[in-house]
């Protein structure tokens, strides 16, 4: 543009000062010629800015999608990742859930156990002559002793103890587990009968202080 405006001052001044026709013609053809290669000049530049424009717009576009396309993986990285961890989380849930059920079924399991020995204890007792047994066994068991209390319980033995028929039952059985331990000696009389109740059992000394108390 700048070369346009100097060739048209050019001209101008030529103009003024006179020169001949053939100068003049030079000049114009000049001046033609130089507005051409600048229209020229113009045409190209806008036509490689446009193509610039366009490649810019294309590039930009390309570079769009693939933003695109990249958040849409790390969308679908980060969903299986959660999933996954969501499905070890519910696993350890049931695997814990399968734990504590076992645990509750085992208590359970003897809880109940313990409920049906304990409705079989009150079964057995209910029944009827159960109640009568301890004293039918204690009678047998006293046996060996009537022969020093008498068949009573009212004679002393050997005219040293007290008269045994009468005293509770809770009474006799102690006195005669502490005959049984060695741990009681009434008028010299431990040892003969620790040897008289050694082979007592539990049921055994029960039964007879039970028997002996309804004397």
């Amino acid at each position: 543009m700048k070369k346009v405006l100097w060739i048209s001052v050019a001209v101008a001044a030529l103009m003024v000062t006179g020169c001949s026709d053939q100068t003049k013609e030079q000049v114009k053809k000049t001046v033609e010629s130089a507005t051409g290669d600048a229209a020229t000049a113009v045409t190209a530049v806008k036509e490689k800015a446009t193509g610039t424009m366009e490649e810019a717009k294309k590039k930009a576009a390309e570079a769009l999608e693939k933003a695109k396309a990249k958040g849409a993986e790390m969308t679908e990285k980060a969903t299986a990742a959660v999933t996954e961890k969501a499905s070890e989380v519910m696993e350890e849930a049931k695997a814990k859930g399968s734990e504590m059920a076992e645990a509750a079924k085992e208590k359970a399991a003897q809880a109940a156990e313990t409920v049906e020995k304990k409705a079989q204890e009150i079964k057995e007792q209910m029944q009827p002559g159960a109640e009568k047994a301890p004293a039918k066994n204690g009678a047998a068991l006293y046996a060996k002793c009537a022969g020093c209390h008498g068949t009573d319980g009212k004679t002393p033995a050997l005219g040293k103890s007290a008269v045994i028929a009468g005293q509770s039952a809770e009474e006799l059985k102690k006195k005669i587990e502490e005959y049984k331990a060695g741990t009681r000696n009434v008028s010299g009389m431990g040892a003969l009968m620790k040897g008289q109740v050694a082979g007592l059992s539990e049921d055994d000394i029960a039964a007879l202080a039970d028997y002996i108390s309804k004397l």
